[in-house]
């Protein structure tokens, strides 16, 4: 007698279970170690099995991708709702500085999202697409604060671009092999995020021991 078809919602469970495997084969080895045979093996399925979910590895890699990044995308959205209500310089610190906590927590998902996403099947206008997303959020941010005279009046675009260069350059560097040091890495992370500070915080209204505190 032939199996009952599985619904929607059984078929859309264990695509995350695929998508939460292989989250925890990349967090453990690396986005080259995400093949269809580690996760099938991991999830005890038919290895062919997986592909009634998924049409092959590519896919899987492509669905991870984006729902690990629809999930940082919905975080970074609390950044807006807090400049409502906050000093807009603690929010744009507290945003550069989650780029750094992520980077740090999930090495190897950085590495594919933000050094590597060939990997992941990322076209270069997807690429293109995601960065220009991420620049428009703390240019937003930077808009506001120098309409409230907290930053320097600047091409908001271009400051946004600048400043996250310089904190996610020693994890860029470290993740392609430029960098080996993981002691000069952390602190040429201080040393940018001050320099970030120091490069917004240049307006007038505010002293040098309050834009480039030691």
């Amino acid at each position: 007698m032939p199996r009952p078809k599985k619904t929607a919602a059984q078929i859309e469970a264990v695509q995350q279970q695929i998508l939460d495997t292989a989250l925890e084969i990349l967090q453990e080895s690396g986005p080259q170690a995400i093949t269809s045979r580690a996760i099938a093996d991991r999830l005890g399925m038919a290895h062919m099995t997986l592909y009634t979910y998924f049409e092959n590895q590519g896919a899987v890699l492509r669905a991870l991708r984006q729902r690990e990044l629809a999930k940082w995308r919905a975080q970074q959205q609390v950044f807006e709702q807090r400049a409502e209500v906050e000093d807009i310089r603690v929010v744009v610190e507290d945003l550069l500085r989650s780029f750094v906590a992520f980077a740090r927590q999930n090495p190897n998902l950085y590495r594919m999202a933000w050094v590597m996403p060939e990997v992941s099947g990322e076209s270069p206008e997807e690429n293109r697409l995601r960065m220009q997303a991420t620049v428009d959020l703390l240019a937003g941010l930077l808009q506001k604060g120098m309409e409230q005279c907290v930053f320097v009046s600047r091409n908001p675009f271009l400051a946004a671009s600048t400043a996250l260069a310089m904190v996610n350059t020693p994890y860029t560097l470290f993740h392609s092999g430029k960098l080996v040091d993981p002691i000069l890495r952390d602190q040429m992370v201080d040393e940018m995020l001050r320099a970030a500070r120091c490069y917004l915080w240049s307006c007038p209204r505010f002293s040098r021991e309050e834009r480039c505190p030691e």
